[in-house]
């Protein structure tokens, strides 16, 4: 916390030192491009202080950070959000600020190769 608004700023790589509402709602709109036409997509919301993943059912998680996003979308999605996330990032400006958010989504979608399988 900085003080300034009394709020808890987490660390993220993703957002760096600027966690404002426009980088909130790239963030917001490129997962939610990946999840675009996928059966069971999640509503990504940007927050003032982060996101709201809404899934199909109702259920709501509240994301302090990109990672914690990826996670809530990982879990609440299906097979083939793996397939089109790397599609995705492969068709990405690789420095450009979506490149960072697809690729943390990336990471994590590899390391819990499970969870879009159940």
């Amino acid at each position: 916390m900085c003080g300034a608004c009394g709020t808890t700023v987490y660390p993220d790589a993703v957002m760096g030192d600027e966690h404002t509402l426009r980088k909130r709602m790239l963030v917001a709109q490129t997962v939610t491009a990946v999840c675009a036409g996928l059966p069971g997509t999640p509503r990504i919301a940007a927050l003032a202080a982060g996101w709201s993943v809404t899934s199909t059912t109702g259920s709501i998680a509240l994301c302090p950070t990109v990672a914690d996003v990826w996670l809530a979308v990982l879990i609440r999605s299906g097979p083939h959000l793996h397939q089109s996330l790397e599609a995705r990032a492969q068709a990405e400006d690789p420095d450009g600020f979506a490149a960072q958010v697809l690729a943390l989504g990336l990471h994590l979608a590899r390391q819990r190769p499970s969870v879009g399988a159940q």
